[in-house]
């Protein structure tokens, strides 16, 4: 008999833990549950947060104010802001030539591997291109290059600009008088180095422009004190009315 009821106390006592387990694995669960809905509508205000920049960054490049990129309060802990990037700034690593590699990166033997690399498969992202060459380089656009917005560094690189022709355009572009050609940029050097520029006249004018082609919008939205935020980036062609978008990426 005492057997009999040692064994029912013992059978009640893990009837008790099963129940309560399930409770707590059904508390737990409806937690998460909410949590996940939580951060899914917090995701979800993120992304209608980002698209709501973008829509501002379309009216601020018709009014020529597209680098006032603070953030921007939309109304119920929303926020947004964005970042603009112009890939003619730097030199894509993809359709450089070597000369301009190796100058740029100073070193012809890594020229060389950086080619054969690209050689075998393009490089897609910019987390594969080297730290230190990472605000010079770019995967981004068709090779241009911007010589009213570009680094020295990057002018250095390029054929037919010497030192006194980085000096100009960087003056110009400092008085806001950005120089509109190559023809007028050679007008405003000395004879040795308007000779320099007519050397290289066909190679600097096939990569050479003097305003943007591409720009790159990153747009990001989120809602104060939740942890998921929303990112859209868009690769835009500038144009007179507005940024025509010609690709589109969301994480």
């Amino acid at each position: 008999m005492r057997r009999d009821r040692g064994f029912a106390l013992i059978a009640a006592l893990w009837v008790i833990v099963a129940l309560t387990s399930v409770v707590g694995l059904g508390v737990a669960t409806t937690r998460l549950g909410q949590l996940t809905s939580l951060n899914r509508i917090a995701l979800t205000r993120g992304r209608w947060a980002a698209e709501a920049c973008l829509a501002i960054v379309q009216r601020r490049w018709i009014q020529h104010r597209l680098i006032d990129t603070l953030t921007i309060d939309l109304g119920r802990a929303t926020r947004c802001n964005w970042s603009v990037q112009d890939p003619s700034t730097r030199i894509n690593v993809n359709v450089a030539d070597r000369e301009v590699l190796a100058r740029l990166i100073g070193d012809s033997a890594r020229a060389d591997s950086v080619i054969e690399a690209r050689r075998k498969a393009q490089f897609i992202s910019s987390q594969q291109l080297p730290e230190q060459l990472g605000l010079v380089l770019t995967i981004e656009g068709r090779g241009s290059v911007n010589l009213n917005a570009a680094s020295e560094r990057v002018l250095s690189a390029l054929p037919g600009i010497s030192a006194e022709a980085i000096d100009q355009l960087i003056e110009r572009r400092r008085i806001g008088r950005p120089v509109g050609s190559l023809d007028e940029l050679a007008s405003l050097l000395s004879p040795s180095s308007r000779a320099e520029v007519f050397a290289r006249y066909p190679d600097l004018a096939r990569i050479a422009v003097f305003s943007p082609t591409h720009l790159v919008i990153t747009a990001t939205g989120w809602v104060d004190g939740h942890a998921p935020r929303a990112t859209i980036e868009l690769v835009t062609v500038p144009l007179p009315e507005r940024l025509a978008i010609i690709r589109r990426r969301l994480w």
